[in-house]
């Protein structure tokens, strides 16, 4: 490498401004943190952050406050945090709809894969497959068999929502005649089904439902089994090519120092890895379901890759 004038003033700045990065890395957090959800406040994503703050500022001696930004499936509140200043003080409590489901459908003005920086993934809800205790489908082969013969209505929490969008590329492949009901909100679904007005729904909170013998699980949506139910397989489990993982995760914009991200990252991951905490998300039946950075930014371009196929072969 030839040494000139501006590249030997540029190195002289780089040594120049290096203990006092070092001294900024060492020195975080000395103020308050944003956590952003971008959802509002009293539901499941809202409550659980605020637990992980509330924990966590204990340990980084620095208040975390949590701010509420809803609208637009939480892609508002991911284009405002994508742009904010990159120096750890902004992050956000994102889930899979605005991470890869809702960008794979359309321009939501942030790339996921570029313009974040994954911390670590918390939770999940675990979405399974119910249909009403006398159903005639005891598994999912039954149910996938029944719609080759005849139709089978399904309810989902809304239109090319993770749910839809897994269960038509099930239809798309094996021929069966699911049929989509879109409702307003996961438990609007769960009702329908428990009256039998679907024939099956793809919902998140099952789990007491499914104890207490008013729904069978005949399997989840997601890409490992739900530790309650065990013996429920996952899509893939049943020989179906799709899946939707849930995720609840804590990001922070590209361009934020690793020493910071590496921080937050060890920070959070000790706080969700607690029995406080874990007894904290099981009354709030929500699992603990933690996953490394680099596995929650791995999860999320699959499934951001796999649902641009499926939303393209939907608009075909």
């Amino acid at each position: 490498m030839t040494f000139t004038r501006r590249s030997g003033l540029a190195l002289l700045a780089s040594l120049t401004l290096m203990p006092f990065a070092a001294l900024a890395q060492s020195d975080y957090p000395n103020r308050p943190i944003t956590l952003v959800v971008p959802y509002g406040a009293g539901g499941t994503t809202d409550i659980s952050a605020r637990q992980l703050a509330a924990m966590a500022e204990k340990v980084l001696g620095q208040p975390i406050v949590v701010e509420n930004q809803p609208g637009a499936s939480g892609t508002n509140a991911m284009r405002a945090v994508a742009a904010a200043d990159p120096d750890g003080y902004t992050v956000i409590a994102t889930t899979s709809s605005p991470s890869f489901v809702t960008p794979a459908l359309r321009d939501v003005g942030y790339d996921t894969l570029t313009d974040f920086i994954p911390i670590l993934n918390y939770s999940g809800p675990f979405h399974g497959v119910v249909v009403p205790a006398d159903s005639p489908y005891a598994t999912l082969d039954a149910l996938i068999d029944g719609a080759k013969s005849g139709v089978v209505t399904y309810g989902t929490a809304g239109a090319m929502g993770g749910a839809h969008l897994a269960f038509a590329s099930v239809a798309k492949d094996t021929g069966a005649k699911l049929q989509h009901v879109p409702f307003d909100g996961a438990s609007k679904a769960t009702a329908a089904v428990l009256g039998s007005h679907v024939d099956a729904a793809l919902v998140p909170a099952y789990r007491d439902l499914v104890l207490d013998g008013q729904l069978r699980l005949l399997g989840v949506l997601d890409g490992t089994n739900d530790p309650d139910f065990p013996d429920a397989p996952t899509l893939k489990e049943a020989g179906l090519a799709a899946e939707f993982p849930s995720v609840v995760g804590i990001m922070a914009p590209d361009g934020t120092d690793p020493a910071i991200i590496a921080k937050l990252e060890a920070v959070f991951s000790q706080v969700a890895s607690t029995d406080e905490f874990k007894t904290f998300m099981t009354d709030l039946s929500q699992p603990v379901r933690i996953m490394s950075g680099a596995e929650l930014g791995k999860t999320i371009e699959e499934n951001l890759n796999a649902y641009r196929e499926i939303a393209k072969d939907l608009s075909n």
